[in-house]
């Protein structure tokens, strides 16, 4: 069990958890009622045994710096923590077998004989397996002081979906090129124009943008209101991610440095980026930013 609010929000609370009645986990199930069934699994389970069913063995959260999630939780402790968590968004890219979602998350712990409550944002990135079975490869969140009450996707609802895109699909090797590329001119415009300027510029209309301490914002007008209007001295650096075969959808993840730091020797933080393909090429859809606690980077 842990022992303080920090180390949770640092760690286990950077993963999604909740209630909600289970339904057998097979193939064909959506992505919003395998969030539910997965959210039951740790419910019934607990958070360890529950995660290591649903990720990749390859799959990837902050801990504080990317690292493997599969192999986090085989190697963690059972807890005590109960994490609750449902999808209040959800999007599957035109093949069907890639989605993303994202929601507000509660925990409740005991620490010194007192009863703990904190809440925060999770972002959770899906593949289905050989087996058509959804695993997670990407798992983390963010921490803020307030329950978000976001409207819950009904269990068993229909997906949002990508429609299908006429002619050939570039290769994923091209795809990853440009969405990369992308990536690189948000990174610029945040530096040269402002963070607010590339949110703006890079974002869908929809963005969803969260960041430590705060509700997520919602669309350009709300992230206006929110982001600073002023000149990042950081640069993004991707280390992974992954592209849809429909070419679609997509994302990457990596670590910010100072705009000095070209030998990227001291990281400031960690983020995730999923970028979603239309006719005017790759735009950001969600953006997690995390800052690095002072102690990690060094």
């Amino acid at each position: 069990m842990h022992k303080t609010l920090a180390f949770v929000v640092s760690s286990l609370l950077l993963i999604p958890a909740a209630q909600a009645a289970r339904t057998p986990h097979v193939a064909h199930v959506s992505l919003v009622q395998n969030e539910y069934d997965f959210a039951a699994e740790v419910a019934k389970h607990g958070i360890r045994d529950g995660f290591l069913k649903y990720l990749d063995k390859q799959s990837i959260t902050f801990g504080p710096q990317p690292i493997n999630a599969f192999d986090r939780y085989s190697q963690g402790k059972a807890s005590k923590t109960q994490l609750l968590w449902y999808p209040s968004y959800a999007l599957v890219s035109a093949s069907g077998d890639f989605g993303v979602d994202t929601g507000p998350w509660t925990a409740h712990w005991e620490e010194e004989g007192k009863q703990q409550t904190a809440y925060g944002e999770w972002l959770s990135i899906w593949a289905k397996d050989s087996t058509g079975t959804w695993k997670a490869l990407f798992d983390a969140g963010t921490g803020h002081d307030a329950e978000d009450k976001a409207k819950p996707l009904a269990p068993h609802s229909k997906v949002a979906q990508l429609p299908a895109v006429s002619g050939p699909v570039a290769s994923v090797d091209d795809l990853h090129d440009a969405m990369m590329r992308a990536d690189t001119v948000f990174s610029n415009d945040a530096i040269n124009k402002g963070l607010r300027a590339a949110y703006e510029n890079s974002g869908t209309d929809d963005i969803r943008v969260l960041m430590l301490g705060g509700q997520p914002l919602l669309g350009k007008a709300e992230m206006a209101k929110v982001v600073p209007d002023a000149l990042s001295d950081l640069q993004w650096f991707p280390m992974g991610g992954s592209v849809a075969k429909s070419g679609d959808l997509g994302y990457l993840y990596g670590m910010t440095y100072k705009t000095g730091d070209t030998a990227h020797l001291t990281p400031q933080g960690t983020y995730m980026h999923v970028w979603r393909k239309g006719v005017d090429g790759w735009k950001l859809l969600i953006a997690e930013e995390l800052p690095l606690p002072a102690s990690a980077g060094k």
